[in-house]
């Protein structure tokens, strides 16, 4: 119980309070905000020049998909900045016998003015490589999400 000027306040009343507005509310949801955006998503040519603006990606073919964004790290020591890429997806038959469902791995991205600038992408070589379902990317700092990606493979 917490105590409060003569009064009781269990935390169930407490947490049930703060969530309140957000019930009330028609569609609202509660969320937190990330401190990275998506700049540019979709498919991409050979060169890495944007073709189409997509979220769903067609399935059956050698693709390139990924996306660009910024974040904010508040980083202002050297012009480069370790951050985490991920990617999950459906599971895929590895050539040397294995399965595999995604990746994380440490990445260096550009830092300007404390905000972290990158792309990351898949590369699709043949049907294989891309079996249908959510793709999900993202690009985290520890244990912050700063940006988060969907594709959908159709």
């Amino acid at each position: 119980m917490l105590r409060k000027e003569g009064a009781f306040f269990s935390l169930r009343s407490v947490l049930f309070a703060s969530l309140l507005p957000a019930m009330l509310l028609p569609g609202a949801t509660v969320s937190a905000e990330t401190p990275g955006k998506v700049v540019e998503y979709g498919i991409y040519s050979k060169n890495n020049k944007l073709v189409k603006r997509t979220a769903t990606i067609p399935a059956g073919g050698a693709v390139r998909f990924g996306f660009c964004f910024e974040a904010d790290v508040q980083f202002f020591d050297d012009d480069s900045y370790m951050l985490v890429e991920s990617l999950s997806h459906p599971t895929l038959d590895g050539q040397q016998g294995g399965e595999n469902n995604g990746y994380s791995v440490p990445r260096m991205f550009k830092i300007r003015d404390g905000t972290a600038y990158g792309c990351s992408g898949y590369r699709a070589r043949d049907a294989s490589d891309l079996r249908p379902g959510v793709w999900r990317f993202v690009i985290s700092d520890g244990p912050d999400e700063l940006v988060v990606q969907e594709f959908e493979i159709k």
